[in-house]
């Protein structure tokens, strides 16, 4: 019986407890010289210029004339973490999937068992199966990257945490695909055919949970493979997500 993604969400949320008061550390300045505090945005340098972020009309020009790409300086990686150990039991969110998710046993690299060495996992995207843990890692099916700049930004220190620790959103993947994909969306890139409808169904199911703004171009190629997808290929578990 195929585990569905819901079945995988719950068991590791019933592994971890993320706070509803985590935020980010702020301090870090990114590409243009600032950081945003909460809602609000500091600039630090000699020529950074204040996004758009905070911009009450932003909202209706999104998706018409909007250069996504421009909101790309903005981005800080410290915003958004994603190695955290919520339960505080030393296993990063990580480790909490690798655990979760091995079709074997798990050996550790240490007695505290703080992190995995070996099991079996499987990589949607490319159907190759691993068996050893530094060889894939995490995975945000939306990128942090593409959150921040389709809507993403505007979101408070802790919804920006909890996006990036969201087991809906996180994939185990080889190293040299998660490069392949990069920040790119579904107009951009696609997995193996196999896993290509569930992949547009989960890019649909979290966008709309997060409320972000699609470029038309995903959109469009979002609703292409869905249209084309038989039933037996889309994972129930997300079809009232």
């Amino acid at each position: 019986m195929k585990i569905t993604r819901l079945t995988q969400v719950m068991a590791f949320l019933a592994c971890i407890v993320i706070e509803p008061d985590a935020q980010a550390h702020p301090g870090s300045l990114d590409l243009n010289g600032g950081h945003y505090f909460g809602p609000s945005y500091h600039c630090h340098m000699t020529g950074c210029s204040i996004p758009d972020t905070f911009d009450p009309m932003r909202r209706r020009r999104d998706g018409v004339m909007t250069n996504y790409r421009d909101r790309e300086r903005f981005f800080n990686e410290d915003d958004w973490p994603f190695e955290e150990d919520f339960d505080q039991d030393c296993q990063s969110t990580r480790q909490e999937m690798l655990i979760l998710t091995s079709k074997t046993e798990v050996r550790y690299t240490n007695p505290r068992n703080c992190v995995v060495r070996t099991g079996e996992w499987l990589d949607e995207y490319t159907g190759k199966t691993f068996t050893v843990a530094v060889q894939i890692d995490i995975d945000h099916v939306i990128p942090r990257m593409y959150a921040h700049t389709h809507g993403g930004d505007r979101w408070m220190p802790e919804k920006k945490i909890q996006f990036s620790n969201d087991p809906l959103n996180l994939m185990l993947v080889d190293k040299q695909e998660i490069r392949r994909k990069r920040d790119r969306g579904p107009s951009r890139y696609m997995p193996r055919d196999d896993f290509q409808c569930e992949y547009a169904q989960l890019w649909k199911v979290i966008a709309e949970k997060y409320d972000l703004q699609l470029e038309a171009s995903d959109r469009n190629e979002i609703r292409r493979v869905l249209e084309a997808c038989p039933v037996d290929a889309l994972d129930p578990s997300l079809v009232t997500q």
